[in-house]
């Protein structure tokens, strides 16, 4: 092996091979930062071995892209850019990745894919004065240097592009993307939910024209693939604790942001970085992370069981619950019925997040190549159909409280919600 290449051992995919531009990639601020990012956020506080890094998703996904491509024949300068993407479509993730989301939208306007765009095309940064001593280049500059256009990865990256199918391969319903963290989460939380049969996928998609198709004959792995997906959110990403360990973190982040914290300067941190902040400025900061940290969560005081929801209901629900101003106000509401200080009430409404965090789970439209013709997969599978459909969590809202507070809060949220 020359000095310009490297093996990296995974645990998933066996020895990974990277060399030029990948490797290069490797090394720049922004993606190294992604060894400080958790992949399931809070996850870890209810599966101990969940704690992979978006780091190792990325290099997942970039050995994916190119088992796909050398199976399929992509260009070389296809390859490139979509190998590209695929090691930077995590880099705009805030700490502790989704948790944080709804917040961050609110104060800066953006969700992580568009952060992750403006830092590949060079008009942010996450490490600012950081890492000038350490003379490291960012994106840009590496990527211009293998002449590859930032502006075409940013566009990969945002699910939209002129080749269609390359977006595809990174965002649709059946991606790259979901193949690795679906086998790599089941992997590390030990939840046999998520596993997928990745090589029959990939034996699978095709491309015709412009657009990227699955075979009829491998419809059932496809069919697999979205259980698992529906499953692993029920059962781990939506996990009733890992939602409450989540929301006391997200409300601890909005205290700061209250006493004056740059809401970007906290995107910018690692996982640990933004704990040991909110641990230094005391307060309700400090009382949350001292409570993650002894895993002392807020309880339920109040639910509604989940339920089928129509396209009105949930238009409804969407209105009213789906804005990080709107469950802070309830919050807000709620307390000051119980006689419960502020910060102490919590409201927890995963449909929301799901279709904010996760848009494909309502989308089973990709084409399958059939004898004659083609058809949307949700025409042919009641399976894929029906997962659409019932994409809803354990439960369709609850109110947390500390348990001394708990009777008052119940009371409150019955007159409130």
């Amino acid at each position: 092996m020359g000095r310009d290449e490297k093996t990296i051992h995974d645990p998933i995919h066996g020895s990974l091979r990277l060399e030029g531009p990948s490797l290069d990639l490797l090394e720049a601020p922004e993606v190294q930062r992604l060894r400080g990012i958790r992949q399931l956020g809070m996850a870890y506080l209810v599966f101990p071995g969940g704690n992979h890094s978006r780091f190792e998703h990325s290099l997942g996904v970039l050995h994916l892209v190119r088992k796909f491509g050398a199976m399929r024949g992509l260009e070389r300068e296809e390859l490139l850019l979509l190998s590209a993407a695929a090691l930077l479509h995590d880099v705009g993730h805030p700490p502790f990745s989704h948790t944080l989301e709804a917040l961050m939208l609110k104060h800066l306007g953006k969700d992580h894919v568009q952060v992750g765009c403006e830092l590949v095309r060079g008009e942010a940064s996450l490490q600012g004065e950081e890492r000038k001593p350490l003379g490291m280049e960012g994106i840009r500059e590496k990527l211009e240097r293998w002449g590859i256009d930032p502006e075409e990865v940013a566009s990969l990256m945002r699910g939209r592009h002129r080749r269609r199918y390359l977006a595809e391969l990174l965002a649709s319903e059946v991606d790259l993307d979901q193949m690795d963290f679906l086998l790599r989460d089941a992997h590390f939380t030990g939840v046999a939910l998520g596993m997928i049969d990745v090589e029959r996928l990939l034996n699978t998609l095709v491309i015709r024209g412009n657009r990227l198709m699955i075979l009829n004959k491998g419809m059932e792995a496809v069919e697999g693939m979205l259980t698992a997906r529906s499953l692993m959110y029920s059962s781990v990403y939506f996990h009733p604790t890992v939602r409450a360990a989540e929301l006391m973190l997200a409300n601890a982040v909005e205290w700061s942001i209250a006493r004056g914290k740059s809401p970007m300067e906290l995107y910018a941190r690692t996982d640990g970085e933004l704990l040991e902040e909110l641990r230094r400025m005391g307060g309700y900061g400090e009382e949350m992370v001292l409570r993650l940290k002894y895993r002392q969560l807020l309880k339920p005081a109040y639910e509604e069981p989940r339920k089928r929801l129509g396209d009105r209901e949930r238009k409804h629900l969407l209105r009213r619950f789906g804005g990080w101003d709107s469950l802070l106000g309830l919050q807000d509401e709620i307390a000051e019925k119980a006689g419960v200080p502020r910060g102490y009430v919590l409201l927890d409404v995963p449909l929301v997040d799901l279709f904010l965090s996760e848009p494909r789970m309502g989308k089973v439209e990709i084409p399958v190549l059939m004898e004659k013709g083609r058809r949307r997969l949700s025409e042919i599978s009641p399976i894929a159909r029906a997962l659409r459909e019932g994409a809803t969590p354990r439960y369709l809202m609850r109110v947390l409280t500390l348990p001394r507070f708990a009777e008052r809060v119940k009371k409150a949220a019955s007159r409130v919600l």
